[in-house]
Formats: C-alpha cells, structure tokens, sequence
C-alpha cells in the first residue's frame, strides 16, 4: 500500500489543497519567510516578505494581534484566535494560529471572512426574528406528556427579557381564567390525539391582570406511547382585544352622537351613517347603506347638483365648515345645521367625504333670546338711577357703552359715544385721574368699590357709590365695568342710624360692663366683711379675732375706696364736674402729698419727692390735683415690691410737667394704649377696679392738659401729665362728653403675708387626718381663703391652690373628695381649670365660688363643668349644705 501522506515528494501538492497561508516572523516583527496558499491580494510574498507585519497590519487589528504574539514569544505557548481585518472597501476575519518556532513565531492564517458573514447574517436574521416575536408578543411553546410540562423558549410579555420558562401543567392551567380551564384542557386533548391543529383562545391571570392568550399548535412528535411532544406558537392578544375595545367604544360614540355623522362615495352612496343620521332622514334600520345615496333619501336628499359642488371642492385631507338654514324643507323645527366636511381616500384610492352635521337651532333660537334680552337691559339702564360706562381695555380703554352723560342725564343712543374715551367727555385733569384707576384694575385684576363724596355747584353734598370691575372673557377682549349710584340721601339717613346706633350700644355697653364689674368689686370685699363678722362673733381667742378685725378692716377701706370712685364715675357720666380754681403751690401740694403716703409705703418702697421751683404757683384746682397725684402714686405701691416711687414737677415751655416714677414691674405693651380706658387694669390680679387711671385722664383734660404713660416689662413705668401754666377763667362746671368703656377682669387684692401653699389646717385638730375628706380650695385671694378656712379646718382637710394652674398640679397630687374653685384667678382662671380637670376626671365634684353672681354666670360654671354654684359673700349654711349634697361623709 502506498503511504502517499507520508511521502515527502507529495507534500506541496497535499500543502496547497488544505494547509494554510504560513508566515515566519522573527522577534522583532519581520517576515522571514512565508508560504502563500491564498489569493487575496494582500496577502502576497512581495507585500510581507523582509517586511514587519504590524506596520502593515490596520491599527484595529495590530492592537489585538501583538499582545498575544509576545505572549507565544515570551511565555512559549501556541495561541489560536479569530480577528478582523477591516479595510476601506472590505472586512476580513480570519483565524491565526501562532506557535513558537526557534527564536520565532510561527503563524497560520486561515481565512474564514465567509463563514464568519454568514454567521452575522444568521445572528441578524434571529434579531429580526425575536423582535418580530417581541412586537407580536410571540412565543414558542412545547408541551411533554411525558413530563407533563408546558415550557417557553422565553417569555411573551414585551417588557421581559427573553428566557426559558417551564411549568407542570396543573400550575399552568392554575393560572387560566376559570371559565376558560375546560376549553383549554379539551384543546390540548385533542391536539395530543390528533394530527389536525387548531388554534385555541383563552385568559390567564398575570400579575393582577386578565391576558388573552391564542395558543396554535404545528407539530406533534411521538416517541413512544407515552411520550408525545406538542411544539407551537403562543400570543399575548391583550393589546390586541383592548385596541378592538377601543374600537368598538369609538363606533358606539360615534353612532351615538348627537350629531348626524355619514360618509359617502363620489356618486354620493352611503358607505356610513349613525343612528343620528337615520332618525333625521327617516332611514329603518335594516335598509342596506349600498341601497341609498344622499340623493335619493326618503326623507331629506340633498339636491344633486349641491352634493357635486361640494365633492369638487373638497381636497384630500382638507376640511370645510359652513352652515345651511332649513336643511330639511319638511322638518320645519330644524332651523339650521353647522357643517364640517373632512375628505380621506380609502383603499381603493378613492376619494370620500364625511359630514358632521350640528344642529344649531337651539342656538339660534338662544341668539334671537339674547338679542332680545340686550334690548330690554338696553331700556332698563337708560331708566337707572345710575351712571353705567363700560370700556374697552385694549381699545384704549373706548366707550363700548354709556348710559348717562358726565351731568347724569339719560342718553337717547348710547352709540353716539362709542369709541370715545374719558379723555373726549372729562377735563384733562379728571381724565387722567380716571385713567390711572382703569390702568390699576386692569394690572392688578382688582375690584374698587368706594365711595366719592363731593360737593356740588350749590354747595350741597354729594354722595356717589362708585364700583370698577374688571370682566375678562376667553370670547372677548377685557373690559372694565364702571357702575356709580347716587347714595347722598341713603348715605345721609344711614350716617344718622349708625351714630345713634352706636350711642344706644356705647350705653348698653357701659351699663353692663358697669354692672358686671361692680358686682365683682363689691361682692369680693363684702363677702370678707360678711363672713369675718360672723367667725369674730364666735371666736374666743383674742388674737385670732384681732387678725380678723385687721382684715374686715382692710376690706371696709377697700369698698369705701370703690364706692368714692362709682361717686366720681357717676358725675363722670351725668355730663357734671365740679373745679375749683385758684392759686396752687405746687411745692407745697407736693410736700402734702408726700406726707400723707409716706406711711403707706410698702415695706421696702421708698417714696421720693423730687423738689423743683418751690415758689411755682399756677391756677388749677387743687383738690383735683391731689386726687391725681394720690391716684398714681397709689397705682405705683401695687406694683413696687423693692424700690421707689419718685414724683415731681417741672417747668418746660409755658407747660408744667408732673410726672411720677417707679421701679416696678412695668405694663405689657398689649395694654399700654388700654391702660386710661375703664376697668382696664396693668396686671389683673393686682387691687382695684381700673377706674382711677379713667378718672384722672378726665380730670387731666378738663383742666386743659394732657396725660401719657411710658413703661417697661421688669424696669418699670412713668406716668406724666402737663398742665399749662397760665391763669384760667374760672368756671365752677365743665360739660364731659360721655366716653366708651373697655372693661377687664375684676381686681382681687394680693396680701403681704405669705399663706402657706399646701395641706393647710388647725394645729389643734381632734380627728385623725385619713377621717376627714380632703377639700382643694383654689383662691388667690387670702382674705377669701382665710375665710374658707376658718369655716371648714375643724371638719375638713383643706389644700389651697392660688391660681388655675396650680390647682390642677395639686388635683393630679393630692385627689382631693371635692374643689371649691374661684373663677377670677391670675395665670388661669377657674373655668379654663375646671375643664382640664373634668378630662382628667368626670367625678370629682367642683363647686364655683365666684362674685360675679349673675344667671349667665352661673351657667357658664355649669358648662365648664362645675357641679354647684355659690355667690360670695357665701352663706355658711349654703356652703355646708352644698358640702353635705356633694361628699359622702
């Protein structure tokens, strides 16, 4: 046998027919020596012979050869890869196998461009053929009966990545709609039984959502009995159905339209018209559009010569709109229909035309109602007791319509003034000023209604209701409304009622206000006298009766102090102050002054007269000079607790400064402009009844000066008022006019002595303390409290609270039986209390103890939530027979 493979003389010939193109390239990159077996043009002796071949090699293609060229180099190995080799007119792609040879590297070229374009054509045309699949959610399906599994090469679903998804068939049919599961399994029944395929349709739930789902099987492999494979496509139809549900929406709008709606063809057949269409040409239902033409309608045919103008007219993709009267001759309802025509061309390259029709009768009936409406308003402004001008902003703000002229007499045409402006018809001047407000409502899109008040060429007041509205409207331009009432007389008797009105409610005011606070005022200090005149008749110890002597004491010059200033208010009111002018030194009625509050000094207070001009003498009443003077610095001790109150006068530009200063507390700015109106007072929990500061603004204007207040929160306050220095006539009476009242919480005073805050008893108690119930008594007054105490110590446990805070604190500590709980208290009062408290408990009984002792007050304790009301003064055997209805023991 002949061994020809191993014969060297046919080892070019074999060489030629399957070796490759061979290239020897030395370290350095140089071709040594090469054995061509190709015919492209480039790879040819002369071209790479004594040549380096990465010069020659395109940049793409030397950058991926040369790194493994020094890999076969240095590190000894063969490599085999495929690379491009792309030129101007053509791409290559080859493969190289390069292997150490010696100190060199042996290379094989083997072009394999065809394969490789083949290849991209086929990875191509596998794109295009799962994009087609993606766009027509397309995909392929197998189904094992001997696995029975149904699998998909990848998913449906257009937003999902392709992939291989397998199901047993049980899960599969799990998903399908339930009304659908048995036409489904029938299906691939069949399809596994039977050589004959056909498609099935079905839903499945899918993430939340129903899909419609076609499933087409194409062939059936068997191979066995029990092992058969079904493979076919499956389509997600859900976009499809929506798209046909669309559809079918749009057609039943349209057919149900309240238009008339029909197309038709060159000849004028009816290719489409809608039920609208049917009822207004009287077409039945079951008369086939082929049959009709717009001509020849039973009912309402367009003339023929009309419907070849209008098909001449028409371009392609082109729309006409128009309107025809009394488009039906025998329908004489139907007053005009508006037209819309819109031309397409079908399949068939023909050109159609469709036809909106709009009944507009309604409106044109609505038009001639609105034409007739214009000429009444027209009749009615004209006899307006009111001037009417409307103007047309871009216009230059024209005339578009005018009532009356600038004497407020009637137009007989209101054209005569169309066009014109303020500028035609005003002087320059009021023109302008006209023009300046329409420009501002028109920037601003504001409203201006006022009212101009001028007078007359006979001198007589003239009252005009004047409102500039701006009206804007998409269907025209803007304008502005100017409307203007003559209100003189209106206006007149108005001003009239208000003022007497306000006189009748001033009064009422006062009076109640009067009322209320003096209830309050005199009630407080009563309810000591009262209550302490009864403890002193059965007490035996002569200290304690000495102690509340000291406080009836107090409380006796309290009311005689209130019942001086209701005198004082009381001539305030009845129009009536009695002065009596004369020469004062005021150096010496300030030394008087002086001495009689020197003893009334709080402890810790220094009262310091600052002495000035000691023979200054004006003419005033002295009397009332004190009374001011003594008024203030009375306000000052209730303020001052370490300090002074300095006091003086001086001499500035013809007027004589008084003044007195103190280091107290201060005012709250809220009060400062408050503070000379009645029952106002600086801090409410401070003694008075806020009249005084009332009084001496009165006194002060009556004898021709001023007062002023000047404070400070924490540094204190100065009040001052002047008076002039000349001489007055003297006059024994001045008329006051009667002045509003502002009335503020009642007073209660504070006493020096510090009570003891919490579990407050008689040391010498005969029971044992968890006998007794316990009482929480919330005052801040400790004459009132003192009383309460005397009273009730013997026989209850009793806790004091001063204000409405503390006393919740001490109801959430303490869980008293019962509360008497003041309603006037500072910080919070004893209604704000008492509603905390009945949210934190609904049993508690609280009874109020207030002086003001009206029937609204009353109820406005109950509906906080107190359970009994007491008056003060308080009856000892009320107050027990309360205790008694409201405490189990």
């Amino acid at each position: 046998m002949d061994r020809i493979l191993h014969d060297a003389s046919y080892s070019q010939e074999i060489l030629q027919l399957t070796a490759d193109t061979l290239i020897l390239v030395d370290a350095e990159g140089v071709c040594r020596d090469v054995s061509i077996y190709s015919d492209l043009c480039f790879m040819q002796e002369k071209y790479l012979l004594g040549k380096n071949v990465f010069d020659i090699l395109p940049e793409h293609t030397r950058n991926k050869v040369y790194p493994e060229f020094k890999r076969v180099l240095n590190e000894k190995v063969s490599v085999t890869k495929n690379f491009k080799l792309p030129f101007t007119h053509k791409t290559y792609y080859f493969k190289c196998i390069m292997q150490p040879y010696r100190d060199m590297v042996l290379c094989q070229y083997r072009d394999i461009t065809e394969r490789c374009n083949i290849r991209l054509e086929l990875e191509k045309a596998n794109e295009r053929f799962k994009e087609i699949q993606r766009l027509g959610r397309i995909a392929i399906w197998r189904y094992s009966l001997l696995n029975d599994a149904i699998s998909y090469d990848y998913s449906p679903k257009s937003e999902e990545k392709d992939g291989k998804a397998q199901f047993k068939t049980a899960d599969y049919v799990s998903h399908i709609y339930k009304e659908d599961k048995e036409l489904f399994l029938t299906w691939l029944n069949n399809s596994i039984n039977n050589d004959t395929f056909e498609p099935v349709s079905y839903r499945i739930h899918h993430d939340n959502d129903l899909l419609y789902i076609r499933m087409l099987a194409y062939t059936r492999i068997r191979k066995g009995s029990d092992e058969i494979e079904l493979e076919g496509y499956i389509q997600d139809m859900t976009e499809i159905r929506r798209k046909e549900r669309n559809l079918d929406t749009l057609t039943h709008a349209i057919d149900n339209a309240a238009e008339e709606i029909f197309a038709a063809k060159e000849d004028g057949t009816l290719i489409f018209v809608n039920k609208k269409f049917r009822e207004l040409h009287r077409v039945p239902q079951n008369v086939p559009l082929s049959e009709l033409k717009i001509q020849t309608l039973p009912y309402g045919a367009m003339p023929e010569e009309r419907w070849k103008n209008m098909y001449a007219i028409m371009e392609v993709n082109s729309y006409k709109s128009f309107t025809v009267t009394n488009p039906i001759n025998e329908n004489k309802e139907l007053l005009a229909l508006e037209i819309v025509t819109y031309t397409v061309v079908d399949e068939n390259h023909e050109k159609n035309i469709w036809i909106f029709g709009r009944d507009i009768s309604d409106q044109i009936k609505f038009e001639t109602e609105i034409k007739r409406t214009n000429q009444i308003l027209d009749v009615t402004m004209k006899n307006l007791p009111a001037s009417i001008v409307v103007k047309d902003v871009l216009n230059n703000f024209s005339y578009i319509y005018r009532n009356r002229d600038i004497n407020y007499n009637i137009i007989s045409d209101y054209k005569m003034f169309v066009g014109k402006t303020d500028f035609d018809v005003h002087p320059y001047d009021e023109a302008v000023e006209k023009r300046l407000l329409d420009i501002e409502v028109y920037q601003q899109k504001k409203v201006i209604h006022d009212v101009l008040e001028n007078l007359d060429d006979k001198g007589h007041v003239v009252i005009l209701d004047r409102k500039k509205v701006l009206v804007e409207h998409k269907d025209f331009s803007p304008i502005i409304l100017n409307i203007e009432w003559d209100i003189t007389e209106l206006e007149l008797t108005k001003r009239e009622l208000t003022a007497a009105k306000e006189k009748a409610e001033r009064s009422d005011r006062f009076k109640s206000s009067f009322l209320a606070n003096m209830s309050h005022e005199i009630r407080t200090p009563l309810n000591a006298i009262v209550g302490f005149s009864r403890i002193i008749a059965n007490c035996d110890n002569f200290d304690e009766r000495r102690e509340y002597y000291s406080i009836v004491e107090a409380n006796n010059e309290r009311l005689l102090g209130l019942i001086n200033e209701i005198l004082d208010l009381s001539k305030i009111e009845s129009g009536i102050v009695d002065f009596s002018l004369g020469p004062v030194n005021l150096f010496d009625l300030c030394k008087e002054i002086h001495n009689a509050h020197i003893f009334r000094c709080p402890q810790g207070v220094e009262l310091i007269f600052e002495k000035y001009e000691p023979n200054l003498v004006i003419s005033s009443d002295k009397n009332r000079l004190f009374q001011v003077y003594s008024n203030l610095i009375g306000n000052a001790f209730k303020f001052v607790s370490t300090g002074s109150v300095k006091f003086g006068y001086s001499l500035e530009n013809k007027l004589v400064k008084f003044y007195v200063t103190d280091s107290g507390t201060g005012i709250a700015e809220d009060k400062i402009n408050k503070i000379f109106d009645r029952f106002v007072k600086g801090e409410n929990s401070i003694q008075g009844t806020g009249l005084g500061l009332s009084i001496c603004k009165t006194i002060i204007e009556r004898l021709g000066g001023n007062i002023s207040v000047e404070s400070t929160l924490g540094i204190g306050t100065t009040f001052t008022f002047t008076l002039p220095c000349g001489k007055f006539t003297k006059k024994k009476t001045h008329k006051l006019s009667e002045e509003g009242i502002v009335t503020m919480s009642s007073s209660k005073s504070i006493l020096d002595n510090d009570w003891e805050r919490a579990n407050v008893r008689k040391e010498n108690v005969d029971k044992e303390e968890n006998e007794a119930d316990t009482i929480l008594i919330a005052e801040d007054m400790d004459s009132n409290f003192e009383l309460l105490n005397a009273i009730l110590s013997s026989t209850y446990n009793l806790i004091r609270a001063r204000d409405g805070i503390e006393a919740v604190n001490l109801f959430n500590d303490k869980k008293p039986n019962l509360i008497l709980m003041d309603i006037k208290m500072p910080n919070m009062d004893g209604l704000d209390a008492t509603r905390i408290i009945r949210e934190l408990s609904p049993d508690i009984p609280i009874i109020a103890l207030s002086a003001y002792a009206y029937k609204q007050d009353t109820e406005e304790a109950l509906a906080a939530g107190c359970n009994d009301f007491l008056a003060k003064p308080l009856s000892v055997a009320k107050l027990k027979q309360i205790l008694n209805k409201w405490l189990k023991n």
